[in-house]
């Protein structure tokens, strides 16, 4: 895969980059309405069965590992909830989904996120784009400083051209 330039950028990790998730002795699930199996950690994200996959997702600030080797899939039209402690890197790969980390100075991802089969991190995708395809909601808010509230309530709307 070809990495884009600055931080932030996708880079392919290459055929040693870390064990699939399912190597924690998971079982494999069979889907019954379609009967496909799938393996727990993730072996089995294969195209067309997710709307949205990371691959062997690694998140380092200055060299410091943040987040490291997460692959899972994310299935069109459901909601998936992250659920770990304080500090253990929840929001920080949900930032890599969004390409967030582009604006971070410091920060590398590795590894791969695709949406509809394409590579998200791929040069040719807009991250401006992107971000208005996959939202994100923050723990704290995160207004525009120098905007009123009524203009960062209809920025959101402003910006895929909704002027009513």
């Amino acid at each position: 895969m070809s990495a884009a330039a600055g931080a932030g950028a996708m880079e392919d990790p290459g055929p040693a980059a870390g064990a699939a998730a399912g190597d924690a002795g998971e079982a494999a699930r069979e889907d019954p309405g379609t009967g496909a199996r799938e393996d727990a950690g993730g072996a089995g994200l294969g195209p067309g069965k997710y709307k949205m996959t990371a691959e062997g997702v690694t998140v380092t600030y200055g060299g410091v590992e943040a987040v490291r080797d997460v692959t899972m899939g994310f299935r069109d039209r459901s909601v998936t909830a992250l659920i770990g402690p304080s500090g253990c890197g929840k929001t920080t790969f949900l930032r890599c989904l969004n390409r967030m980390h582009d604006m971070t100075s410091g920060a590398r991802v590795t590894g791969r996120v695709m949406i509809d089969g394409q590579d998200l991190y791929d040069r040719s995708v807009d991250p401006i784009y992107h971000r208005r395809k996959v939202g994100m909601v923050f723990q704290k808010p995160n207004p525009f400083p120098t905007l009123s509230v009524y203009d960062n309530v209809a920025a959101g709307l402003r910006l895929n051209g909704v002027r009513d």
